[in-house]
């Protein structure tokens, strides 16, 4: 709506505006109200008449240039009907677009401890997303600054030296690490190094699309016994189309329930695809890596 190539000629496209029919009645990954056309363009028409159509024209095409879905700078813009409405500066509008965001984006979940015992954190995602990596600073700032027990454990023997990569990390942060090659030796292991706080199980990366790699991690997520605590973390990078993005998380939202972390923001120019995520997924976001440094580049 706002992206007309001359000032005050707007040019509606089929995209922007949709009939009732083309408007799903609900989404539970999106959590976005529907609209009728006509309640679109009556919210558009009271954002255009407002005195601030320069600055919701620059917010509109400034989030989207960031790879913000369109659907979601639209929610933002009728979250906002009321300041913009009332002929607020642009620093207070500015102020309140971020408000909105970082409320609807949350507080980040980081690995929490085990009521008893310890408590097992699975790191699941695709080849080459950065998971070995994203461990071994997380383990390493457990072990080092929140001065807990962290034991590692990997099932990533088909990628290789991936185990070596890992056992390096291990060494030098003195670490104990397993290596186990059947899902049905996890509960096991788990049992022996019972006495740490945390273990961090490396799993093999696969495509999201190969079902029996992605059914093998499943075994290994659910042969874990009942009785000990578990967390799972959804490696994801923040270079990848957002619409790969949505095919993944559908993928792993089939078996389990998980924590979000972004790896690779030094790779990319464009991070909207992390605030899309979020909404769409409803999943809460954890970390994000911007570099290869361990056990720096992690918040």
């Amino acid at each position: 709506i706002f992206r007309e190539s001359e000032k005050n000629n707007p040019v509606t496209t089929n995209s922007a505006v949709k009939t009732k029919e083309e408007v799903p009645v609900s989404d539970s990954r999106d959590n976005v109200k529907s609209q009728t056309s006509s309640e679109f363009m009556e919210n558009v028409t009271k954002v255009k008449k407002s005195n601030n159509h320069k600055f919701v024209k620059t917010l509109y095409n400034t989030l989207l240039d960031n790879d913000i879905d369109e659907k979601y700078i639209n929610q933002l813009l009728f979250d906002m009907e009321k300041v913009l409405k009332n002929g607020n500066n642009v620093n207070f509008l500015i102020s309140n677009v971020y408000q909105k965001m970082i409320l609807k984006m949350g507080q980040p979940s980081t690995i929490s401890a085990a009521r008893k015992g310890p408590k097992v954190v699975f790191f699941i995602g695709s080849t080459g997303v950065g998971k070995t990596t994203t461990i071994a600073k997380i383990a390493s700032e457990y072990k080092m600054e929140k001065k807990k027990e962290v034991a590692l454990v990997t099932i990533d023997t088909y990628r290789l030296k991936a185990t070596d990569q890992l056992g390096e990390y291990a060494s030098i942060m003195k670490i104990p690490m397993s290596v186990i090659y059947e899902p049905g030796e996890l509960t096991e292991k788990v049992e022996k190094l019972s006495s740490y706080d945390y273990i961090m199980v490396d799993t093999s990366g696969f495509s999201h699309k190969n079902n029996e790699m992605r059914e093998n991690v499943v075994e290994l997520i659910n042969s874990l016994d009942e009785k000990f605590e578990k967390e799972v973390c959804l490696l994801l990078s923040a270079t990848t189309k957002y619409r790969d993005l949505k095919e993944i998380i559908d993928s792993y939202k089939e078996f389990t329930d998980f924590n979000m972390i972004f790896t690779k923001l030094d790779e990319t120019v464009n991070l909207g695809n992390i605030y899309n995520c979020k909404i769409y997924s409803g999943n809460n976001l954890s970390y994000v890596t911007n570099g290869q440094n361990v056990p720096d580049d992690i918040d």
